[in-house]
């Protein structure tokens, strides 16, 4: 059996994951695995892709499962694929920025890969006081987000990955705050669910066994980077570019289980009343039953 898993192009946490199944260095257990990049949001490629069934399983976006779950698409989640943790997403400014606290931001042009930002909008409404109405959302390649905030081109930007690591360590940038900073200050989580993997519901049908597999399949995958992070750095370099330190850095901070446990469920269940406030998704939804048991 062949099964097809796309999950987002220059990450180099996702591109570090999959590598030995992409270069089929280890073999899940019974079937066939093809691993596809796609486009970042706010491109809907992956969305698509899994929801007309030209993939089978994919990584999708939190709220955009959600979302797609809400609107009936034949998807269903099996476990979470990464948490961040306090680093690795921020919003930083110029050094030399009059901007020295995150409450200054309204008004503000804020630069991010894929829209206004939910979480940051949801955070500095009810920590720093910024109004959602007052910020400018300005879109931009994750990649081109460090020069915007240089050269002037927006106040400050969402930074995630290994560009928010490369931001930590320019002198020309300062950040004001992480996700992770904000959301364990409200909720008391030191975790966010960001991504999930999501199989069609048609495959669990008729492969009930597939899921564990295809997750032994990502934990093996991900246990081969670990050991090999050095190789996979140089070859994510030869492809896309970047600091290979910045890299290493960048793959020690987001939690990866591959599980959803009841701590996870808890997490997702306060991430899924914030995109509900923030009319990310027009109802609330239980999370628990949007998951293979």
């Amino acid at each position: 059996m062949q099964v097809r898993f796309a999950h987002f192009r220059n990450r180099f946490c996702m591109f570090r994951t999959y590598y030995a199944l992409a270069n089929r260095l280890i073999k899940p257990d019974g079937f066939e695995l093809s691993v596809i990049e796609t486009a970042d949001p706010p491109s809907p490629e992956q969305i698509e892709l899994l929801v007309s069934g030209d993939v089978e399983t994919a990584d999708l976006y939190f709220p955009s499962f959600l979302a797609q779950r809400i609107k009936g698409a034949p998807i269903v989640g099996i476990a979470t694929e990464w948490k961040t943790t306090l680093r690795g997403n921020g919003i930083f400014v110029n050094a030399n920025s009059p901007i020295i606290s995150p409450g200054q931001l309204a008004g503000a042009r804020i630069g991010t890969h894929q829209g206004p930002h939910v979480v940051h909008r949801y955070l500095l409404n009810h920590l720093f006081g910024v109004a959602d109405s007052s910020l400018q959302w300005i879109t931009q390649p994750q990649e081109q987000l460090v020069d915007a905030i240089k050269s002037g081109g927006v106040d400050g930007a969402v930074l995630i990955d290994q560009v928010f690591f490369r931001a930590e360590r320019d002198p020309e940038l300062r950040c004001l705050y992480t996700d992770g900073e904000g959301w364990q200050k409200l909720t008391g989580h030191s975790e966010m669910v960001k991504h999930i993997i999501c199989v069609r519901e048609a495959l669990i049908q008729t492969q009930p066994q597939l899921p564990e597999k295809l997750l032994a399949a990502f934990r093996a995958s991900l246990q081969y980077s670990t050991e090999h992070l050095d190789k996979i750095a140089d070859a994510f370099i030869e492809r896309y570019g970047g600091d290979k330190d910045v890299l290493l850095e960048s793959v020690r901070h987001p939690k990866i289980d591959f599980t959803f446990t009841d701590r996870e469920r808890q997490i997702a269940e306060a991430e899924m009343e914030m995109l509900f406030e923030m009319g990310e998704i027009p109802e609330r939804i239980a999370v628990a039953p949007q998951f293979s048991s």
